[in-house]
């Protein structure tokens, strides 16, 4: 996180509680999976069903306007989601790249839909985009980087706005988490919603959190987010990344921020390596990697002693990773070549296959979810939240490969609880303050399945062995 001290939240909004009500159900099973109709699956393992005509949530007379900055990978996910949507009146694609956004757009080939050329670093631009087409929620599916300048664009407009993930550390000067946060007295001011990090991870696990401690649990001691994928892409050998590549080596390469015994702690790149067992993938390496949740969970559940994440690497990738470092290759900083000025990883960045190159190139699954323990009954209970999406499944379905797909729907959904009403409040806000349930039975209809796997019993999973890291002071 750039420099010796993280200090979450110095500008937050005030309070630790949880919006949704805190009532427990008991849940009896060891393992549960969500499961809706008996048509055929979607790629996570869900059922198809017709959405355009269910109306359990859908009022006819409300519709919602969105719109969408970024036609990658994880935007084509949301931009197919929100046009299966019944409330959808206006979907605009905005890309800086305008074939990006007109490719999309005529792939849905819906007269809601329609596209423009928009740099979604440009506030100004963004601001007026939202009043011409009198958008009532945007979802942010660009870099992290415009984060920041998309959030006051906003607040200029007077919309809700949605994002996938935050970046930056305090050697850049690229926006960071702390900063969006600090917007909150603004959307409170406003009466409008920020929500922030609403993907799969940081998103969804930050659900799982919230479920287990509503259901699961009546006290949680930790909450360990651990994502896996044992996935090869054919026509490919080496480093391959399947989100945002820029992003990829930003998370792995800056330190890792996690919260032990009250504190912050920075932890070195590519430090504590951990095999843990993912359902229907096996044993798998992970390592610390910079991520949203170690850094909002414990503010929004201070009793647990341990938040981390941990994203799963074969040898190929951490050793790339570290040469890329020593060599200075992930470096932002412009450096001259002849007559050129180029940063070292804009270079790499762009040698790579692109995320939305590797739909149908993929082979294998992916699981993400969040490891919870705590007491229940007085009893130590551990359980492991989880989607298991296939990539060849989510490419015959949308043409995507399962990680865009496991990304883009979380904040679709998100979007239909915000514009009903079932998710409400304003300020800058976390997946995890919201009430769990309406999400994840919802989450399941559109594809993404979960299940619970009671841990309990199980003895060193996760194994967790000496790691190097530098404590901080508490926040």
């Amino acid at each position: 996180m750039g420099g010796e001290r993280y200090d979450a939240y110095a500008a937050a909004p005030p309070g630790l509680a949880c919006l949704h009500p805190p009532t427990k159900r008991r849940v009896h099973s060891s393992q549960l999976t969500i499961s809706l109709s008996c048509e055929p699956l979607y790629a996570g393992g869900a059922r198809r069903h017709d959405l355009q005509t269910e109306s359990r949530f859908t009022r006819k007379e409300e519709f919602v306007k969105v719109l969408m900055l970024g036609a990658g990978a994880v935007g084509t996910v949301s931009a197919l989601k929100f046009a299966q949507e019944a409330m959808l009146e206006k979907l605009v694609i905005a890309d800086a790249v305008s074939a990006r956004a007109s490719l999309l757009a005529d792939r849905l080939s819906d007269s809601r839909v329609s596209a423009l050329t928009l740099n979604a670093g440009d506030r100004a631009a963004v601001a007026r985009t939202i009043r011409e087409t009198g958008s009532t929620i945007v979802l942010n599916a660009a870099l992290p980087v415009t984060n920041l300048e998309v959030m006051r664009a906003c607040l200029e407009a007077g919309c809700d706005y949605i994002d996938l993930a935050s970046g930056g550390t305090d050697a850049d000067g690229v926006p960071k988490l702390d900063d969006q946060f600090a917007l909150d007295p603004e959307f409170r001011a406003a009466g409008r919603l920020a929500l922030l990090g609403m993907g799969a991870d940081p998103g969804t696990t930050n659900v799982y959190a919230a479920y287990a401690a509503k259901h699961l649990l009546d006290a949680i001691t930790e909450i360990r987010v651990r994502d896996g994928d044992n996935s090869v892409c054919q026509g490919h050998d080496g480093f391959v990344a399947a989100f945002s590549p820029w992003v990829f080596i930003d998370e792995c390469l800056c330190k890792a921020v996690s919260w032990r015994d009250g504190r912050y702690h920075l932890e070195e790149p590519l430090t504590g390596f951990e095999p843990f067992d993912f359902p229907e993938l096996g044993i798998l390496d992970c390592y610390y990697v910079d991520h949203e949740e170690s850094k909002t969970l414990p503010r929004f559940f201070p009793q647990a002693r341990i938040v981390d994440f941990k994203l799963c690497m074969d040898d190929v990738t951490v050793e790339t990773l570290r040469v890329m470092k020593r060599l200075g290759l992930s470096s932002k900083n412009r450096v001259r070549v002849g007559d050129a000025s180029i940063a070292p990883r804009d270079l790499v960045v762009s040698l790579l296959p692109q995320p939305k190159d590797l739909a149908g190139r993929m082979r294998g699954k992916t699981c993400v979810g969040t490891l919870v323990k705590g007491v229940r009954n007085g009893e130590q209970r551990s359980f492991y939240i989880y989607n298991v999406s296939d990539h060849e499944t989510a490419y015959s379905e949308l043409g995507v490969q399962a990680t865009a797909y496991q990304t883009g729907i979380p904040p679709v959904v998100a979007a239909r609880l915000i514009h009903q009403g079932v998710w409400r409040g304003a300020g800058v806000m976390s997946p995890e303050q919201f009430d769990p349930d309406p999400f994840l039975e919802r989450l399941a209809r559109e594809g993404l399945p979960w299940s619970i796997r009671d841990d309990s019993a199980r003895s060193g999973i996760p194994r967790v062995l000496p790691r190097s890291s530098r404590e901080t002071a508490a926040a």
